[in-house]
């Protein structure tokens, strides 16, 4: 059940769409299996929407994502089975909070060891880039602060709240099926007690941004350098200011108690449907090992 809490709360954002192949847990399983086969092209394109790389850029980053893509497929997706087992295998009645824990636990191990196999690469890329690849790349992201910001400031209470409920129910559906009135009036509650973070996240992309800005500045002390970067990629909830990691774990504990309240009702057409859910990707990732 980890995967539907995590797909709900979307915590750590700049890590999970850094690693492209995180999506696989978020992913239908049909898109999942294309993009994990062309996963080196799916990072690169990913990249290139930040900034431009040329041809000499372009052929080392490819070897290395396919060096990657051939450790995650023989190291990761073994323990990606691992827990999916655990899932297919589980009473969705008796899971408790313990069990939430723990699976949040492992998807955020599964995370830190992507961030911390492509951090070299990220690393060899960004000493390589010219200063007018460094500018594209800031403005990019200066960009993308303010398309952010604009979106969510301009939200409204009601608005956001109906989000919210529109995005559990909709991730709720995909793991159970048909929702009972009385799991969407926990969902509705669900929704109005989160705390918002647009704020909070919204600080959080200027400062980073500007914590990039400084480790390009200082480029030459390697020292700091490296460890910047490594400390970003690897540790981006260093950054998170006091209120919003608060929040966050407020909002952690919410969604466990709120998934709990719903899996105590969870019917036995509902729990063929988690485990049919499951059982596709366990299948998936299977497969792609045999490949």
């Amino acid at each position: 059940m980890q995967q539907l809490s995590s797909i709900i709360t979307h915590k750590s954002k700049w890590l999970k769409t850094l690693i492209v192949s995180a999506l696989l847990l978020t992913l239908t399983a049909c898109t999942a299996k294309l993009m994990y086969r062309n996963l080196d092209w799916a990072v690169l394109e990913f990249i290139e929407d930040y900034v431009s790389l040329d041809g000499d850029q372009e052929e080392i980053l490819e070897l290395q994502l396919k060096q990657f893509a051939q450790w995650h497929k023989t190291e990761e997706l073994p323990r990606y089975e691992v827990q999916l087992q655990s899932l297919y295998d589980v009473d969705l009645s008796a899971i408790d909070e313990q069990f939430l824990v723990e699976q949040h636990q492992m998807f955020r191990t599964h995370i830190k060891r992507l961030a911390n196999e492509i951090t070299p690469e990220l690393y060899s890329l960004s000493r390589s880039m010219s200063k007018q690849q460094i500018d594209e790349f800031l403005q990019n992201l200066t960009d993308q602060h303010e398309e952010y910001s604009e979106k969510y400031s301009q939200m409204s209470e009601r608005e956001a709240r109906a989000r919210y409920k529109e995005r559990i129910e909709k991730n709720l559906r995909r793991w159970l099926g048909t929702l009972s009135i009385e799991q969407k009036n926990i969902a509705y509650q669900w929704s109005t007690s989160i705390e918002r973070t647009h704020q909070d996240w919204a600080i959080y992309r200027i400062e980073t941004r500007d914590r990039i800005k400084t480790m390009f500045a200082r480029r030459d002390d390697p020292f700091f350098y490296q460890n910047e970067l490594t400390t970003l990629v690897n540790n981006p909830e260093q950054g998170y200011s006091n209120e919003l990691s608060e929040k966050l774990k407020r909002n952690r504990a919410l969604a466990n108690q709120s998934i709990l309240a719903i899996l105590s009702t969870v019917s036995n057409e509902q729990k063929q449907h988690f485990k049919q859910e499951v059982g596709d990707w366990l299948e998936l990732v299977q497969e792609l090992q045999s490949d």
